[in-house]
């Protein structure tokens, strides 16, 4: 209680006499400047839970310097009072075994390296207010499994999630304009939605997602004209989803994505450059919805033998192969009308082509549909 007394003493005399002051706390050094205070370091021997206080001195304590906690191991809660506007970077870089944070409602910006090499953080709330997340703001979080970006927010940094590879769940907003390279490299997600806000992105942005499995990528995206995005690492990426509005698919786009089977290219794509889907080994389907578009060199190299090209009847462009690959029209569906069939079994006939496999399917609410085979046609009903 003595010292404590004789620090805020200190503090209140060193005020009267205005300009710059570094007053030590326990365990926080505050830095006095003006009507601000801003906390400019820990006590590296801090332990457990530190709540920053919302004034000092009778003054507003309005910012965290850069490196304030940089290596303070033993701290495992950290709450930052609505009264700070700004965080400096590697602020708590490197804060080992913090857990959760909590971050006032008036910070605007996370700079680079803020969270770096926190590797026992699970949870972070980013309010409102923030903007921007900056170069590596919590890259190395090996224990972060989910982050909810606010809709204030416009760009995210290159690697700013690096390395997190317990982030399985990411929900970026239709505010952000623009995401930095590897910002999300080597992340554990399973899915991704890029919004149709995004002009701006980044290379090798979901580099070494091993886990990645489902991509939804907008116009805007594609016509920015990245260069392998998606490519090269993503060894569980199945399923693509390409825009209706996409005119362009850019080159090595999806370049060595080897778990990637199928393909649907939308009607108004007009071309695709090389090397597109190279080395995507387990491709053995790629329908065009609409006329042939140009390709460039390589488009389809090293796919699987048995990929085919798949294209509506009367579509134009397409010869018996299509960029190295096979084509076969796609018949028209046949809709069968079985309802109020009391019969088990029951017989449905229909006329089939020899050259041709029908899949079948069936559904008791025309809302959800399953397959329950295939068949062979046979040039009869």
């Amino acid at each position: 209680m003595k010292h404590l007394l004789l620090t805020t003493i200190a503090a209140v005399v060193m005020l009267l006499f205005g300009g710059v002051n570094e007053v030590n706390g326990d365990p926080l050094t505050y830095k006095v400047q003006g009507e601000t205070v801003s906390v400019v370091k820990c006590d590296e021997n801090a332990s457990g839970e530190v709540v920053i206080p919302s004034s000092y001195a009778e003054k507003p304590v309005t910012s965290i310097g850069e490196y304030a906690f940089t290596d303070c191991i033993s701290l495992t809660s950290i709450t930052i009072p609505d009264s700070v506007t700004s965080i400096g970077k590697k602020a708590f870089s490197s804060c080992s075994r913090l857990t959760s944070v909590t971050i006032g409602n008036s910070v605007t910006s996370i700079e680079g390296w803020t969270f770096d090499y926190c590797g026992s953080l699970t949870s972070v709330r980013i309010p409102e207010s923030v903007t921007s997340i900056g170069k590596k703001a919590f890259a190395h979080c090996g224990s972060l499994t989910s982050v909810r970006i606010p809709d204030s927010v416009t760009s995210i940094g290159d690697l700013a999630f690096y390395d997190s590879v317990s982030l399985t769940s990411v929900t970026i907003p239709d505010s952000v304009t623009s995401i930095g390279s590897r910002a999300f490299e080597y992340c554990g997600l399973t899915s991704i939605t890029i919004p149709d806000s995004v002009t701006s992105i980044g290379s090798n942005v979901f580099a070494y997602c091993s886990s990645l499995m489902s991509v939804t990528i907008p116009d805007s995206i594609l016509r920015a004209g990245f260069v392998g995005v998606f490519s090269t690492s993503q060894k569980n990426l199945k399923s693509v989803t390409i825009s209706g509005s996409v005119t362009n698919i850019p080159k090595y786009a999806f370049n060595g994505c080897s778990s990637l089977t199928s393909v649907r290219i939308p009607d108004s794509v007009t071309s695709i450059a090389k090397s597109a889907f190279s080395s995507c080994r387990s491709l053995t389907s790629v329908t065009f919805e609409g006329d042939a578009p140009s390709l460039e060199a390589n488009v389809f190299r090293n796919v699987s033998g048995n990929a085919k090209i798949f294209i509506n009847p009367g579509a134009t462009g397409f010869g018996e192969t299509f960029g190295g690959l096979p084509v076969q029209i796609l018949e028209k569906a046949l809709n069968i009308n079985a309802a109020n069939k009391t019969d088990s079994p029951f017989t449905i006939s229909f006329e089939t082509k020899s050259d041709s496999t029908y899949t079948i399917e069936v559904t008791h609410d025309l809302k959800q549909w399953g397959e329950i085979g295939e068949l062979q046609g046979t040039g009869s009903s």
